[in-house]
């Protein structure tokens, strides 16, 4: 099926690894040409490699999405290089796992910079370059977290719930041009073996040696998670699970899907 992206501009935030190198390796697959911004520069040259190796063009540019200069520069630099900018996806994320009490105010500000003022700066910036090409998408990832809140990612939760209710409220002010703004919100997403999921056990606050364990009492949460039988292996989250919503939302079938809130949790939240 032709899902209309062939020929795009998207940029993916936050893509040097893990969900977002996944969202940014699925929309190239389907023809877009691909911006990684990130600030490891290393890392999203390494992903833009490997974009490139699906037949499209792809930019690594190093981002701090938490500086509104280093964000206008990114879209500038995008649309200079491609002609314009289609698609956003906002995943640059940072979360930190520990009771309210036991976090800091640095700790606050870290995650509160990057994930929300991270994604209202690339929105901003982004939007009159959209304007100008009649249209556009812009997909944040969100969480799980910021739809039910979760226990031990209280300021954490709070990013990711004032993104839910921004892209609320922005998609009413730029439908009108053919914008149209969702979040697709994970619940745990595992990355591959590797470096990677080290780190989500890592950020989650869990000793290697506990993250079988701690593993498997999340999936008991997880409805889709769980297996009748031992043919098909349980498993949580992986990253082509949010890839694929984005890249729905990304496309021409969702031209009339606005405002919305997709989970792609198997089943852990069920909010309306």
């Amino acid at each position: 099926m032709d899902l209309g992206i062939k020929g795009k501009t998207a940029i993916v935030t936050g893509a040097s690894s893990n969900i977002g190198r996944m969202i940014a390796l699925t929309l190239a697959a389907e023809g877009a040409n691909i911006v990684i911004a990130d600030i490891d520069e290393e890392g999203a040259k390494g992903v833009a490699e490997e974009c490139e190796a699906k037949g499209v063009k792809a930019l690594a540019v190093k981002t701090n999405v938490t500086k509104q200069k280093s964000v206008k520069d990114l879209m500038a630099k995008a649309a200079d290089t491609f002609g314009g900018i289609d698609i956003l996806v906002n995943d640059a994320a940072v979360f930190i796992t520990k009771t309210f009490l036991e976090s800091t105010p640095d700790e606050w500000e870290k995650q509160i910079n990057v994930n929300y003022y991270g994604t209202i700066y690339c929105c901003y910036e982004a939007i009159p370059y959209m304007r100008k090409r009649g249209g556009g998408r812009i997909i944040s990832v969100g969480s799980d977290a910021g739809r039910v809140g979760e226990n031990r990612q209280s300021v954490y939760s709070g990013t990711k719930g004032a993104i839910i209710s921004f892209s609320k409220a922005l998609c009413q002010e730029i439908g009108r041009y053919g914008i149209t703004v969702n979040v697709v919100c994970p619940g745990a997403t595992l990355p591959e073996e590797g470096p990677g999921r080290r780190g989500f056990w890592k950020a989650a606050n869990v000793p290697s040696k506990r993250n079988p364990e701690r593993e498997a009492a999340m999936i008991r949460l997880y409805p889709m998670a769980k297996k009748p039988d031992g043919d098909t292996p349980a498993r949580l989250g992986i990253p082509n699970d949010v890839a694929n919503a984005i890249t729905y939302l990304a496309s021409e079938q969702a031209y009339f899907v606005t405002g919305q809130v997709l989970s792609a949790s198997g089943g852990f939240t069920r909010a309306g």
